[in-house]
């Protein structure tokens, strides 16, 4: 009966289903003195499989002692100021308007880039989001930021007690004594919430490629600082006493000259203005309309797939901002959109390495770690979203969080639990297509691999079945047999063939 709702139900019938089944959960009361110091650090461009390629003991010790996610599925686009503004504002770039490194404000007539210093610190451009630095400053919780996106701005006329202007050249171990001299400040005063922020790993993944010598010795470079700044902490507070997460916002997957799609041989770009490029490219009608860059560009590579903006999928969410496009193009995994002027430019410096693609694909997912007094040592989870990561900090904090679209649903299971916990893998053959799949289940969500891809859905409390969904995927499950929607695709009968338990600690 309920595979026939589904079948009947439109794509965006999802979230209502989610919201109906989780109901409303308790928000924490106003912020309390005696919350533990919240550390949030990001390594940018971190994918989720180079744990398997470093040698990370700092993150290691992270690992031992807290959760350990497999991977952080983040939003579309899977870019340095949407991921990370998404983050820490549980909003998706369609909701608070971070859309892209590169964008267009067609209301106001305004251009954002990473390269425009005023942009950068202008909160015109982050006000449709409240970052969880704003909401503990309104709470009487001082915050201190060394760098992440949007913290150099006056957000609803806020900014946090301590932050800095952005310098990539700024090094590591300054950053980690500015973090260590701010717990040091006494009183009130004293910060409960830190930012920290590494970008070396995305520089050289984007310069050589992902998993190249020289990003394992970024990453190896990065944990060798996060170990002097835990050192540091157990000095004073205890480690055990402070809550750290680690995340990273993004992958990186492998590109090279012979993947890219010039726009410009299908597309008159003096006709058209073109915010942003890369994996997708994001085009505004000026002198030709909405139909006229579809005609031109719905069939024009087979390696680009073209949407108006009604018509973005549901689960990339970016529909709603003024500042999503007219026509977004995206490139398939491995392939990238410009124009030829740009390129002809940039032969003496290649890319080996980029982002930006479809956040369900495994190489754009990121990593997740936490630990301190909420998590038991050696928790392991299913993949999560960095959407739901700000209501995990409000928690944390016990801060009100400001109104935003993230669930604190699936961390509940890990939170202050009597022991650590693991989670169920099951192997599934899927016929028609042939697939085999691949799920994690924990207590309120899920893990879905099929292929190269990976989703997170959450549980439905349907009594006797187990029942999983997001705006466009479901999967319900019955004994040994499972039926499953996903990315346009349906199976009506899939066989498990194999199950093992995730122990905590593994």
């Amino acid at each position: 009966m309920i595979y026939a709702v589904f079948q009947s139900c439109n794509a965006r019938c999802g979230w209502l289903l989610i919201a109906l089944a989780i109901g409303s959960i308790a928000s924490p009361g106003q912020a309390e003195t005696g919350s533990p110091p919240l550390v949030l650090i990001s390594i940018d461009g971190f994918r989720h499989d180079y744990f398997e390629a470093a040698e990370t003991p700092a993150l290691d010790r992270l690992i031992d002692g807290g959760l350990k996610a497999e991977s952080l599925y983040h939003v579309f686009p899977t870019k340095t100021f949407p991921t990370h503004y998404s983050a820490v504002t549980g909003r998706y770039p369609g909701s608070h308007g971070v859309v892209a490194n590169s964008m267009w404000d067609p209301r106001d007539h305004r251009r954002f880039s990473l390269r425009d210093r005023d942009a950068v610190g202008d909160g015109y451009w982050y006000r449709d989001g409240e970052p969880i630095w704003v909401t503990a400053e309104r709470q009487g919780v001082p915050a201190a930021t060394y760098f992440w996106p949007g913290s150099e701005a006056r957000i609803h006329g806020i900014r946090p007690s301590e932050w800095k202007l952005y310098s990539g050249a700024v090094p590591h171990a300054e950053r980690i004594e500015q973090i260590l001299a701010w717990m040091d400040i006494e009183g009130d005063e004293r910060p409960g919430l830190y930012t920290l922020y590494f970008s070396r790993v995305d520089s050289l993944g984007h310069r050589y490629g992902p998993l190249a010598d020289e990003v394992i010795e970024a990453i190896e470079d990065v944990d060798h600082h996060i170990g002097v700044l835990l050192d540091g902490i157990e000095a004073r507070d205890g480690l055990d006493q402070v809550h750290i997460i680690v995340i990273s916002d993004h992958g990186m997957s492998r590109i090279d000259a012979e993947r890219y799609i010039m726009l410009d041989d299908y597309l008159d770009l003096a006709r058209v203005r073109v915010s942003d490029w890369g994996p997708a490219a994001q085009i505004w009608a000026t002198d030709m309309s909405v139909d006229e860059i579809m005609a031109e560009l719905e069939h024009a590579h087979e390696h680009m797939r073209v949407w108006r903006r009604d018509d973005i999928p549901v689960r990339y969410r970016f529909g709603d901002h003024r500042r999503v496009p007219d026509v977004l193009a995206e490139a398939d995994l491995g392939w990238m959109i410009n124009n030829r002027p740009f390129m002809a430019a940039r032969d003496r410096f290649p890319l080996r390495g980029m982002h930006g693609w479809d956040p369900a694909w495994l190489e754009m997912h990121g990593i997740l770690l936490a630990h301190g007094p909420a998590f038991n040592a050696g928790s392991r989870s299913p993949s999560m979203r960095s959407i739901d990561l700000y209501e995990l900090m409000a928690r944390l904090l016990e801060l009100v969080p400001a109104d935003n679209e993230g669930l604190i649903h699936p961390f509940l299971p890990f939170l202050d639990a009597n022991q650590a916990r693991g989670f169920e893998r099951q192997w599934f053959e899927c016929n028609q297509p042939d697939s085999e799949v691949v799920v994690d289940i924990a207590p309120n969500h899920l893990g879905l691999h099929i292929d190269e891809m990976g989703l997170v859905l959450d549980r439905l409390a349907v009594p006797g079945l187990q029942f999983f969904i997001d705006a466009e995927n479901f999967a319900l499950f019955e004994d040994d047999r499972m039926v499953l929607r996903a990315e346009g695709r349906q199976w009506t009968d899939c066989k498990r063939t194999a199950h093992e338990t995730i122990a905590p600690g593994y």
